[in-house]
């Protein structure tokens, strides 16, 4: 269902969409035994199941998250610290790791080795030592009218799926003034001195506002070459994620070139893909080409929902959250023509990124999203093989604010932890045996 700038100011005035919102711009409140028989094992793993068991439930529709189990046992190492204000992590094909601070800085993490020169394995883990921020290779994007206030700063980077050849990287970051900024996505190239060189501009939304807060800029790459791209509301715009004309609280399709695709659901608007978010985080495409989003509600509401193209999300017109103030949003927790999460988190856990796992390190894992969290501190795994969605949290060594989360080339987790001196994390199992065993 959509809504003319007028109709969205008529749903608003009927809804009581309450004014006088309460948010804070700035200062945003941001884990080998000796040798033991296979059957004992067993028997301590069993024990060790239900002992770090998690269960959390969850009314989605009149679906519910199951109580389930999961073993917490891994290596937790941090491999990178004193990080400033880190916002995303990428890998490389050479398992290397690129993290992107805020204020544009791009970190190179070299992926662990030992002294044969080889990748270490899950027993050498534990042993490493972190790599201090100002002992790693750095380099400054030089990233035009750059925005940091707030949630602002450098968002997110991706490979371009022609990386091998191409070596492009796309970047998402805040660009513009108190009284008007908005999100902009720019390439680059990966040039052999491990610098990152080219910047060229490739689009940015039409959409201004005077917010420091609510930018999206999560970036995956489609099947055919395009891109999708997250865009928050504003946080004091939300009336804009229903109006279609506006590129505020939308998916935004688009080419390396930064135009429209060919196929688009909306003539009038061919950049939009989905629409109805409010500021969507974790955003992954899986082989099959299902594309799945999480997002932040308010208080309450946090969501996690399956992507079809031209679909209503519902933002604000439904929300099963309230305002910071207290006040109602919306009285419709349903509405005709727009799409109920698959997740529901309520309280909030504030949810960063996501990634898919699929790998044999951690074989409970497969077929999960994992999906990291700030309020929460908290790393949790939903479960796709289930018709309910079940989740549950795992790794709770971890206890941090949660920047972002993903997997690694050899089938670790790893978690950018969030602030002023955050942590690459690497999590891996304690050995092979357990790796084996380790089921729900």
């Amino acid at each position: 269902m959509l809504f003319s700038n007028s109709e969205s100011a008529r749903l608003g005035n009927k809804m009581a969409i309450n004014k006088m919102r309460v948010y804070k711009i700035s200062g945003f409140k941001k884990h080998r035994t000796q040798s033991i028989s296979r059957h004992v094992a067993i028997l301590l793993l069993m024990f060790l199941n239900v002992q770090s068991a998690f269960g959390v439930s969850a009314n989605i529709s009149g679906k519910s998250a199951l109580k389930a189990q999961t073993s917490d046992t891994a290596i937790t190492t941090a491999i990178a610290k004193d990080l400033h204000y880190p916002k995303a992590l990428l890998q490389l094909p050479d398992s290397s790791w690129l993290v992107a601070e805020r204020d544009g800085t791009i970190v190179t993490v070299p992926y662990t080795v030992n002294s044969s020169g080889k990748p270490s394995s899950p027993q050498q883990a534990g042993s490493a030592q972190a790599s201090a921020r100002k002992t790693l290779a750095q380099q400054k994007l030089p990233l035009l009218q750059l925005y940091q206030k707030g949630q602002g700063g450098l968002l997110h980077m991706a490979l371009s799926p022609d990386f091998s050849t191409s070596r492009i990287i796309l970047f998402s970051y805040s660009k513009g003034t108190d009284d008007a900024n908005r999100l902009a996505i720019m390439r680059g190239v990966l040039a052999d001195d491990g610098q990152i060189k080219a910047l060229t501009p490739v689009m940015e939304i039409k959409d201004s506002k005077a917010t420091p807060v609510h930018f999206g800029g999560k970036l995956v790459a489609m099947k055919d070459g395009t891109w999708l791209v997250t865009t928050g509301d504003g946080f004091d715009y939300r009336e804009q994620a229903q109006v279609l004309s506006s590129q505020l609280g939308k998916v935004l399709r688009f080419t390396l070139e930064g135009e429209p695709v060919s196929n688009v659901p909306f003539n009038n608007a061919p950049f939009v893909y989905t629409l109805g978010h409010r500021n969507p985080q974790g955003l992954v495409k899986m082989q099959n080409g299902d594309v799945y989003l999480n997002e932040h509600g308010p208080d309450g509401g946090d969501e996690l929902n399956k992507l079809t193209p031209g679909a209503n999300y519902g933002w604000p017109v439904v929300t099963l959250g309230r305002d910071y103030s207290g006040a109602t949003i919306s009285p419709f927790n349903h509405y005709e023509g727009m799409v109920n999460p698959l997740v529901d988190w309520t309280p909030s856990i504030a949810p960063s990124s996501m990634a898919i796992y699929n790998h044999n390190t951690f074989p409970a894992l497969s077929n999960h999203l994992l999906v990291s969290a700030l309020k929460a501190k908290a790393l949790y795994a939903v479960d796709l093989s289930s018709q309910s969605f079940q989740y549950r949290k795992v790794f709770s060594s971890v206890n941090q604010r949660v920047r972002d989360v993903a997997v690694g080339n050899d089938g670790g987790v790893y978690v950018l932890t969030d602030g002023e001196r955050a942590e690459l994390i690497q999590l891996l199992p304690p050995n092979p045996f357990i790796a084996e065993t380790n089921l729900d």
